[in-house]
């Protein structure tokens, strides 16, 4: 019959006493081997035994246990004393620190309380029948604590301008905030809580990502979802977004990336902060298309804001322009519906102001590259430094003309 895949059975038979004998004499034999076998084996084991005692006691041993987190991982945040602290750029720097691949539950409870929530309120005048109206708007993001006195890290877009803001810290403790500095070009911010013993986010470096690398996004989504983790990969290092107007390059995620995430923490699998997520794409035929700061993009700026409250070094012209669509009945050369630069206004002592330059010139180039609107010519300005100069081609009452430019350097409130 059969059992379990397995035959079991007997046959009974009548044998002679040969037969029997014989089959005594093969057990015996079968016995013998059996024994032999029994005590080849304990002598071996025996060795083996002998042999492991042996071994140094340093020999190492193999584990399947995941690393454990450091109680506070290594920072490369150097903190305030006198003036506001600085991050440390990847030159001056130790060395960006990797303390191994941990889990995702690992680098959510490293990484979370680094992360806050934000809330902003701004005011917005709407008129009705000649009538100005203000009202509050409110408005929601993440941030990256960058130092243990207070200093966060959020986009330009979720506090610029905002009447107050306010932070809650992943305990629910929440505090007032003051906007320490807004990089728009960037799309970073710094604000500033009374706070001390925080958790810094340890920097990660960004240009040592990869496609397919796992990342994990900390954030804010809806404004309600404080903490939310989301995790996915590295789908592009270098994407180029215009985000609020201006071009940036960014890295790509798939991680679930919502409304009110602006701001938070993107971070490796060791547990370090590599982008600032910004922007997401929200038509309803995409999905997993959200984006991120690259940390190296950013740390002069967040150095500069945190310093100065601006970004320093920044090419500045002092002029104040809008876009135009110029027709021939105009009288200029231009054929009919050529979009360009006029200047509508020029800052006292600017470099414009210097260079000669004046308001209704239309700007045509800079440096032999083409400007057809008001966004060209910023994009091209934010190509040079404070002190370098340019070419800019003009028409002037129906003449071209090359004025030579040398940049002053921007400030807060200055424009182009």
């Amino acid at each position: 019959m059969e059992y379990n895949g397995y035959e079991y059975g007997y046959q009974q038979s009548k044998r002679s006493k040969r037969s029997v004998g014989m089959a005594v004499l093969l057990a015996c034999t079968a016995m013998a081997v059996v024994i032999g076998l029994f005590a080849g084996v304990l002598i071996v084991n025996r060795t083996i035994q002998q042999r492991t005692a042996e071994l140094p006691a340093s020999s190492p041993a193999v584990t399947a246990d995941a690393p454990t987190p450091t109680a506070e991982p290594a920072q490369n945040v150097t903190l305030a004393t006198a003036e506001p602290g600085g991050v440390q750029t990847a030159q001056t720097a130790t060395g960006f620190t990797y303390d191994g691949q941990y889990t995702r539950a690992q680098v959510v409870e490293m990484c979370a309380p680094s992360v806050v929530g934000i809330d902003a309120v701004f005011e917005q005048t709407v008129s009705y029948w000649g009538r100005a109206q203000t009202y509050e708007v409110p408005g929601s993001g993440s941030g990256v604590i960058l130092t243990e006195d207070g200093y966060i890290a959020t986009c330009a877009h979720v506090v610029e301008g905002a009447k107050s803001v306010q932070v809650t810290l992943n305990d629910d403790t929440s505090y007032d905030a003051t906007i320490v500095g807004v990089d728009t070009r960037n799309d970073i911010a710094i604000i500033k809580i009374e706070a001390t013993g925080l958790a810094p986010a340890s920097l990660g470096d960004s240009a040592m990502l990869t496609v397919g690398e796992d990342v994990i996004a900390i954030g804010n989504p809806l404004g309600e979802l404080r903490g939310t983790a989301t995790s996915g990969i590295i789908s592009a290092v270098k994407r180029s977004v215009e985000v609020e107007g201006n071009t940036m390059e960014l890295v790509q995620t798939d991680a679930a990336i919502s409304p009110g995430n602006s701001g938070g923490g993107l971070f490796n699998s060791s547990g370090k902060l590599i982008g600032i997520v910004n922007a997401k794409v929200s038509d309803t035929s995409a999905e997993g298309l959200g984006f991120a700061i690259p940390v190296n993009n950013v740390l002069k700026e967040i150095n500069d804001l945190l310093h100065y409250g601006y970004v320093t070094g920044r090419a500045y012209l002092g002029v104040y322009t809008q876009n135009v669509t110029l027709r021939s009945d105009y009288g200029y050369f231009f054929s009919n519906g050529t979009n360009c630069v006029q200047i509508a206004d020029i800052v006292k002592d600017s470099a414009a102001d210097r260079a000669g330059l004046q308001v209704g010139d239309l700007i045509l180039a800079l440096d032999d590259t083409a400007v057809t609107s008001n966004s060209d010519l910023t994009d091209l300005i934010a190509r040079y430094n404070a002190g370098d100069t340019a070419t800019f081609t003009i028409q002037r009452n129906g003449s071209r003309q090359e004025i030579r430019v040398t940049f002053g350097e921007y400030a807060p409130d200055s424009n182009n």
